[in-house]
């Protein structure tokens, strides 16, 4: 068999997220904190015959390999990007949770599209792969970068912040898919809200820090009332004292965060709720980055 490359792709959280409005072209604008926690997806991928593309999913059944999962589509736009159709054999691990809130697909494409311009000695310029990236998904070009982002526009406009301090994540991932489309249906906006400025002051500081009595996440409350289960988890895991709790993204995933790993390690303990539970930590950019090597 040919020697395979292999890319790790981490989970997100968002440490905040604002949708400051609806835009005439349909879409929402988002202000949010990306940040990257060591939960992983990992991508490995071997050359095939020209016009071969097979995609192996592990857990067998967990999504699908069809033309509508993130991977599929990435080398379906290199292809276009380039004009000829090399072809790959491409299996994906997941552990990131499904329709949790935690970039899982986005990571998953953001991964495909590195490890195939390694792999057929494409060369493309960044510049190149993060416009397909954001044409794949608002959050996916977050994913070239890693560690602590702010995220404009759709969320496809990132700037790279400063790591934070380590902290320790309790994330409980409820037996629940939440429908990102779904969610944003049912938020009901007013006019343009003027962005709460103190979330971000800290972050943009030599030794950034965040405003925890600040963050919210505007999804929230459309998410608990929509789905009882995540709302029943963010409850139980508010009552572990975290520093702060939210959604990720438009759910399901709810985290608590802590001062330290260890904090949150002794607060996983005594939980009590519904869902999956595990405790990551937030990750740097010199880690959370994927790079495809030799597997």
């Amino acid at each position: 068999m040919t020697d395979s490359l292999v890319v790790r792709v981490p989970a997100k959280i968002n440490l905040h997220l604002e949708v400051v409005g609806r835009r005439p072209d349909g879409f929402h604008e988002l202000r949010t904190l990306f940040q990257s926690v060591g939960l992983w997806d990992t991508l490995r991928g071997w050359p095939a015959e020209e016009g071969r593309l097979e995609l192996e999913i592990e857990p067998h059944g967990l999504v699908g390999n069809g033309p509508d999962n993130l991977v599929v589509r990435a080398v379906r736009a290199l292809w276009r990007e380039i004009g000829r159709r090399p072809g790959a054999r491409l299996r994906l691990g997941k552990n990131i949770p499904v329709g949790g809130g935690m970039g899982g697909g986005s990571a998953d494409a953001a991964g495909a599209l590195i490890l195939l311009d390694r792999m057929w000695a494409l060369d493309l310029p960044s510049s190149n792969l993060r416009r397909l990236a954001a044409e794949l998904g608002s959050d996916v070009p977050f994913f070239f970068h890693g560690g602590l982002c702010l995220g404009v526009g759709r969320g496809e406009e990132v700037l790279p912040l400063d790591d934070l301090p380590s902290l320790g994540i309790v994330l409980v991932v409820p037996h629940v898919e939440v429908s990102t489309a779904e969610v944003f249906s049912r938020l009901r906006l007013g006019p343009w809200k003027r962005m709460d400025d103190r979330v971000y002051a800290g972050v943009v500081d030599s030794t950034p820090e965040i405003e925890w009595s600040a963050a919210c996440n505007d999804l929230e409350r459309v998410v608990c009332e929509g789905w009882p289960l995540v709302a029943e988890a963010l409850e139980g895991v508010r009552r572990l004292g975290p520093l702060f709790s939210t959604v990720s993204g438009s759910g399901a995933t709810v985290f608590g965060v802590f001062e330290s790993l260890d904090a949150a390690s002794r607060a996983e303990c005594v939980y009590e709720g519904p869902g999956r539970i595990e405790v990551v930590e937030i990750l740097g950019r010199t880690r959370a980055r994927p790079e495809a090597v030799a597997g």
